[in-house]
């Protein structure tokens, strides 16, 4: 009788269970993690807020992956110029724009699309940061009064044109970062 009934939970129980073809309709692939705006943040901080016009300005720039389960890649060049991935941006006080006495034209060759070197993998609440080092008078800043500092993230490169993934790429568009005052006195 044990036996019998032993047999008989068995079967009940191999026919409640789904066949391997049902089972893989049920399960889809997941969907492509797409970093989105919010997931990466761009900071900025400068050393001091007063200056003198021949003084040197130290600016630190950071990236982060704000997302706190995903891993993001990103292109790890952080270099200034319009072909780049970062432009600085300054204004005085009347909100006019102060172009400097050089214009940052870094432009890298785009790596081969294999080269995985010439990313980096920010994980989850980490950053990968540059420090701008220039003069007051070389941004053009020398004249006394406020002025408003910030800087904008622009990936040079396509999804498309790379293997890693995900990875943050032109199409994602542009971060800004906060806003700096400074002051120049004399």
């Amino acid at each position: 009788m044990k036996l019998l009934f032993s047999g008989l939970v068995l079967v009940l129980l191999l026919c409640r269970l789904p066949s391997q073809g049902a089972r893989s309709n049920d399960l889809q692939e997941p969907e492509a993690f797409k970093p989105k705006l919010g997931d990466l943040e761009l900071s900025l901080v400068a050393e001091k807020h007063s200056y003198r016009p021949d003084d040197r300005i130290s600016l630190e720039i950071k990236l982060t992956n704000n997302n706190a389960v995903k891993d993001i890649f990103i292109y790890g060049t952080l270099q200034f110029g319009v072909r780049a991935s970062l432009m600085l941006f300054r204004r005085d006080a009347k909100v006019q724009e102060v172009a400097p006495r050089f214009i940052d034209s870094a432009w890298d060759l785009p790596p081969k699309r294999d080269e995985v070197s010439a990313f980096v993998k920010l994980l989850p609440y980490h950053f990968l940061g540059k420090t701008y080092r220039s003069t007051i008078q070389m941004e053009h800043m020398e004249k006394p009064g406020r002025y408003s500092i910030w800087v904008e993230y622009n990936c040079p490169l396509s999804t498309a044109d790379v293997e890693v993934s995900p990875f943050w790429g032109k199409e994602n568009g542009s971060i800004k970062s906060n806003v700096i005052e400074i002051e120049v006195r004399r």
